[in-house]
């Protein structure tokens, strides 16, 4: 048994998993020209909870490991992620779209793992009883 919050992690990786694949689906969709299905799924309402949710589990996730190890590298790597995500928005050509949006998933993703990894390196067990 492990005395750390490790799951954190676990939900920023699922979670940021979701948002990638529900922006390349809109994507897809917008493509093929199903508006009906697509609008769903464009909704900024959707679109802003997934995004406010992605910004509290990293900070949740980020902040402990940042102001232990002074490791700003990863919360650099989750901003930058973030950034590449949203401006991949502004972007009007499909496949650059979709580059920019795995690009961006791939980036928080790579950092909730890396987060996880320093924080399961430096836990300490917990004796059972």
């Amino acid at each position: 048994m492990i005395n750390k919050n490790l799951w954190i992690d676990k939900l920023g990786i699922c979670l940021s998993f979701c948002c990638g694949i529900h922006c390349l689906v809109t994507v897809f969709l917008i493509t093929l020209g199903t508006s009906e299905l697509s609008y769903l799924l464009l909704h900024h309402k959707i679109d802003n909870l997934i995004s406010i949710a992605i910004i509290l589990i990293g900070v949740i996730a980020l902040i402990p490991t940042l102001l232990i190890h002074k490791n700003y590298g990863l919360i650099g790597l989750f901003l930058l992620g973030f950034i590449v995500l949203k401006v991949s928005d502004a972007f009007t050509n499909s496949w650059l779209k979709s580059l920019a949006i795995i690009i961006g998933t791939v980036m928080i993703i790579g950092t909730h793992y890396f987060n996880f990894r320093k924080k399961a390196k430096h836990a300490k067990p917990v004796k059972s009883v």
